[in-house]
Formats: structure tokens, sequence, C-alpha cells
């Protein structure tokens, strides 16, 4: 007999069911000898920024499992890549949520400046970790993924800040608001850009407009970030940013209790399968090998990002205790200030 919820639970939908139509490719073999690189480098910026609380939580969520997990495939530079930038994306966002609005304009602004130009020192931290991170992997892209990255990655640390200030407001978007402002704030476009660059791939631009690919890419976007908001919602609520999350969404957009949100993602999530499957076919029945060969072949990985995200989410201890596996529910944490963050 299943587990009964209250109002203080709600009980997780079985999406590794849904995603199991997904290959399981397992963990990428060389996973230990990048971690260690990566954690060493992190490292340098994450003692400027972070308490030791923040620092030891860091190292139990083990962000760079997560690149192993969805990046099977990757060669040893290429998973070392995609585990500095899993980094920079936690550290990032965890310096975002405890700061106003303004201060997180500026650190966009940094940001922007240094990709664009390597050349540019303002003597930050910020400044420092992402042109060692363009020096290091993205130069070493090919041209047109490396200009998709620099746009992409700009374009989520500007809405960042519009998030930040959202915050501030309490404000909640209505359902299609959110899934286009969602795409841009979770940094996924950044991570599937690291995807060609793993493969050995540079699509062309063509490629990345045709209807058929962009309704895959959307859907693998789409499934990502609605999985995340899903296993982060509870610690989130609980921070009081609750407001920016789909679930938060859902339930102001529909008017519905907290578990008929979280059913209604489920169901949602069985859609977007569908129509990342379904493109895969579409593109595989096409004559150019940009489409049939290797843009199939990207969406074929964008499934083992949507699979191995969710096998993650259950592996770490960033989001449930160990045996949320077993009985799927989830009990409401009480708010809370976290301010473990801020170096003091």
């Amino acid at each position: 007999m299943p587990t009964k919820i209250s109002p203080q639970t709600f009980r997780l939908p079985r999406l590794d069911v849904t995603f199991s139509v997904f290959p399981d490719n397992g963990l990428n073999p060389h996973y230990a000898q990048c971690r260690v690189q990566s954690r060493a480098w992190i490292n340098k910026y994450d003692r400027l920024v972070c308490g030791p609380k923040m620092r030891a939580f860091m190292e139990n969520c083990n962000f760079e499992l997560s690149t192993a997990y969805v990046y099977p495939y990757a060669p040893a530079a290429g998973l070392r890549a995609t585990m500095d930038l899993a980094n920079i994306l936690w550290l990032y966002d965890e310096f975002t949520d405890t700061v106003s609005g303004e201060q997180a304009v500026n650190a966009a602004t940094i940001v922007d400046r240094t990709l664009r130009d390597p050349e540019y020192d303002d003597g930050t931290w910020i400044c420092h970790m992402m042109r060692d991170f363009y020096v290091d992997h993205i130069q070493k892209c090919g041209p047109n993924v490396a200009r998709r990255f620099i746009n992409n990655f700009c374009k989520y640390v500007e809405l960042v800040g519009t998030e930040a200030e959202l915050r501030e407001k309490n404000q909640v978007l209505d359902i299609n608001s959110y899934i286009y402002f969602r795409r841009e704030t979770s940094a996924v476009r950044t991570c599937f850009d690291l995807v060609e660059y793993c493969l050995g791939l540079d699509l062309p631009e063509y490629v990345h407009e045709d209807a058929a690919f962009t309704s895959g890419y959307n859907a693998a976007m789409d499934l990502v970030f609605w999985a995340n908001d899903l296993f982060s919602y509870n610690m989130e609520q609980a921070k009081g940013h609750g407001s920016a999350n789909i679930v938060t969404v859902i339930m102001k957009s529909k008017g519905v209790d907290l578990q008929t949100a979280v059913d209604f993602l489920a169901g949602y999530c069985e859609s977007l399968t569908f129509q990342l499957l379904n493109a895969q076919r579409t593109l595989a029945s096409r004559s150019d090998p940009a489409f049939s060969r290797d843009a199939v072949r990207c969406l074929e990985a964008f499934g083992d990002w949507v699979r191995g995200n969710d096998a993650w989410s259950f592996a770490t201890e960033r989001y449930f205790g160990k045996r949320i596996k077993e009985t799927r529910i989830v009990e409401l944490k009480a708010p809370f200030q976290d301010s473990a963050v801020l170096k003091e």
C-alpha cells in the first residue's frame, strides 16, 4: 500500500520510468581522474566566496558526478570541461541567490566582458574563473559551438540577474512565460553546447534552425529543467525562492494544490519525452548526414542528459535523503535563511 500523503508532504512521480525509453549508457569511465582535477580548480574560487559549511555541502553534492551520468560518452578533455562548467554554474547560482538584483546584474556584466574579450581583467574572482574556462575549454571548441556557448552563457547570466529581481518582488510568471524564461535561466543551453563539443561535432546553424531539431532540442531542455524544478522545489520553497519554480507556477496558474501540480508535471514530461523521440525519428529519415547522422546523435546524447540527470538527482545528497527512492514521499521543509554561501 502506498504511503499516505498530507498537506506537509508530496509524492514524487516515477520520472525514472518515463525516462527509461532512453538507453542507460552508464557512468563515464574518466570520472575519477577528471573529478580530482576539476575540484582542485574550482576550489581556487569557492574558497573566496563560500564559508566552510557551503563548501562541505558542495563536496557532498558532487556536481562532478552529475556530468559522469549525463555525458557517459565524453572523452577525458570533454568531461573535464563539463565538470568545470557544472562547478561554475553551481557557484554562480549560489552567489547570485544571496545578492541583490543590482549585484547580480553587475556580475553578469563581468561575465559578458570576460567571455567576449579574454584579455579583459577587472581583478574579480568571477572574471578570473570565466577566463580560465574560456582558455582551457571554449577556445578549443569548433567555431559554431564556441559562438553559441558564449552567446548562451551571457544570456543566461543576464537573465539570472532578472530572476533575482523577480524573486525580490515575489513575482510568479504564467506557465508559457515561465517556460521561455526558464530555458534561458536554467543554463541547459550551455550544457547542450558541450554535448556537441564532447561528441566532436560543430553543427552548422541551419541544423539548429531546423524545426524538427528545434522541437527535439526544446523537449530535452524542458525535460531537464522541469525535473530539476521538481527535485529542488522543497529546498527552494524553504529558502523563500519558490516563486521561480515550475511547481509554484503550475499551482498558481491552474489553481491546484501541490500534489496535483506535481502530477501535472509528470504527465507533461511524458508528452515531452514523446516529442524528443519523434524528432529523432524525423531527422533520421533525412538524406543530409548533418541531420540523419550528426543531429540525430546529438539528440540521442540529449536523451543521455535527461535520463542521467534523473539518476544523479537520487544519487546526490543535494535534494533528498537516502530512503527517498523507496518511499517517494517528500516532507516539506520549514522556511529558513541560508547564509552559508557567503564567506564570513
